[in-house]
This record gives structure tokens, sequence and C-alpha cells, in this order.
């Protein structure tokens, strides 16, 4: 399929699943339903939509670049990377100013350069520091 006459390949349908997918992990992570009702322990299944989203944008990369004779994997990279990376900056840069200012410590600027620069998986004792899925 393609969309507005490009050569994107564009799945709607894909798409709509992709968000169902990611508001199964929203529920996961934020679930309004107390633990006395049945439906909270499925809600705690919905993790699996991470297992989703990955495997149907794999797919959708997958099929937008097969057939590309031209392909570029280092402006690839660089284009994926010009995407991303100026939120999850802005969103550790804001999550370490509240943490500094709740609470200023020198190790914290530190932990800070691990999350910026993305070493942090590096290292068991900073994994889960600043925002934990990064």
């Amino acid at each position: 399929m393609t969309n507005n006459n490009t050569d994107v390949k564009y799945f709607n349908t894909l798409t709509g699943v992709r968000a169902i997918a990611a508001f199964m992990v929203y529920l996961h992570h934020f679930n309004p339903i107390p633990k006395e009702y049945r439906i909270h322990y499925i809600i705690k299944e919905m993790h699996i939509g991470v297992t989703l989203f990955f495997v149907l944008s794999g797919f959708l990369i997958a099929y937008r670049y097969l057939d590309l004779y031209n392909f570029n994997f280092r402006n690839y990279i660089i284009n994926r990377v010009a995407r991303i990376y100026p939120m999850y900056f802005l969103l550790t840069t804001i999550t370490f100013l509240f943490i500094l200012y709740n609470n200023f410590d020198i190790k914290q600027l530190m932990v800070y350069g691990l999350n910026i620069s993305m070493l942090k998986g590096f290292f068991t004792n900073f994994a889960f520091t600043g925002i934990p899925q990064g």
C-alpha cells in the first residue's frame, strides 16, 4: 500500500494494532483496577504489548527497506538517532533537573552523563537510573 502517492509503504491497520499494543503497555504500568478483581491480573499480563509492538515495528521497517538496492545503513541509523535522541535527551535532562533540585549530589551528574550518553546499560548499578526504560 502506498500513502499519498509516495513510495513509502504504509499499513493503516498495522498502525492501529501498534497503537493497541502501546495502550496495553500503558495499562500494564498504570493498572487502575484493584487487586480484588480478576481483571487486575489480566491487565498485569498486558506487558505482552511490548513484544507485539517490537515485532510489528520490525516487520514494518524490514518491509519498507527490503527492496531498496541503494539502502545505506549508516544514513538509516543517523536518521533514527536524529528522530529519537532529542526527545530522549530533553526528557532525561528534565528528569535529572528534578532529581538535582530535590537533592543535589555531585554523583548524580555522573549518572546523568551515563544516561545521556546511553552507557548506563553497561553498569548494573546504573541500569535503571533516570528514565528506566531509556
